[in-house]
């Protein structure tokens, strides 16, 4: 064995040897660097009786003395080559393999102990990784589905957007305009031939705006146009006007612009003008405005636009 206390010099002899471990080191990680570091203070003295450096005794080994440093304080697991070398320079040092305090074998051990640690380490690394791509993945999947949805939010978005603006438009009109609610009577009317008194109303092909009307909407429009119209042939323009109210009351907003189309192409303006007052003067606000939107949808603008006066009329006068 070196006798530390014959090496000369101002600094402690070996002291390069005594590395602190991190608490993260594991145990066969320490117990190996421990007997490096034990391996390293067995090295010779110098010549001139100083006691080798880190960099002599790296020299030694061969390894660099950065790595020898990083291999004493158990930082990194040094190859089972290095720990060879090692154990047989100090052994040669010491004057025999007997003198060291430690066979190869039991060196290597450690070795081995070491590094099934380590690699416990990668495999415990390696699953961690494999569970961060997996959640990775999902949360693409997750991202992919978010911005579709987000895509046909936006679409739906421009549709209202310019659905808003067209009634925005035709209420600025209304404003505009502060008409009588008579005028619902008059507005819509086509330039044609009075109707003949003992005419009778026929059912009438559908226009390209009304195709996509129902059946049942048709049957009852068809009813109430062929009863009001023979109301007011016969000279009963009361009664006509009390089966408009009954209309008014009963139907819905698509029935009501269906009938309102119908009455027009039976050249029954004006009893299409008194329904039209008469719905928007006596039904709430979004059925007015739902018949409104059907009728444009038909291709009659300007009967929408009427029935929307007549509301507007109705509620400036409550007010």
């Amino acid at each position: 064995m070196i006798d530390m206390s014959r090496a000369k010099g101002g600094r402690t002899p070996y002291s390069w040897t005594t590395k602190e471990f991190g608490s993260d080191v594991p145990p066969g990680r320490r117990a190996l660097a421990t007997e490096l570091q034990r391996l390293c203070r067995l090295l010779a003295l110098n010549p001139d009786g100083s006691a080798p450096t880190q960099k002599q005794a790296a020299d030694r080994l061969p390894v660099s003395d950065t790595s020898l440093s990083r291999f004493l304080s158990a930082a990194y697991l040094p190859g089972i080559a290095i720990v060879g070398s090692l154990h047989a320079v100090a052994s040669a040092d010491a004057g025999g393999v007997e003198r060291v305090g430690i066979t190869l074998a039991d060196l290597e051990k450690l070795h081995f102990q070491a590094a099934a640690e380590q690699c416990g380490d990668c495999v415990r690394l390696r699953s961690e990784v494999s569970t961060l791509r997996l959640q990775a993945a999902e949360r693409v999947v997750e991202l992919v589905a978010v911005q579709a949805e987000l895509n046909a939010t936006e679409k739906e978005a421009t549709v209202l957007r310019e659905e808003a603006a067209a009634l925005k438009r035709e209420m600025q009109a209304l404003e505009m305009l502060k008409s009588s609610p008579q005028s619902g009577i008059r507005a819509g009317q086509r330039s044609r031939p009075a109707p003949q008194p003992d005419a009778a109303l026929l059912p009438v092909p559908l226009r390209r705006g009304d195709r996509q009307q129902s059946n049942p909407e048709m049957r009852a429009a068809l009813n109430v146009a062929r009863q009001a119209g023979a109301l007011q042939t016969g000279g009963r323009q009361d009664g006509a006007l009390a089966l408009l109210h009954h209309s008014a009351e009963v139907l819905s907003p698509a029935e009501t612009a269906t009938l309102v189309c119908v009455l027009r192409e039976g050249q029954l303006d004006e009893l299409a003008g008194t329904l039209i007052h008469i719905y928007g003067r006596d039904n709430p606000d979004p059925r007015v405005m739902q018949a409104a939107a059907q009728l444009h949808q038909r291709g009659a603008p300007g009967d929408a636009a009427a029935l929307l006066r007549a509301a507007l009329s109705t509620r400036q006068g409550a007010t």
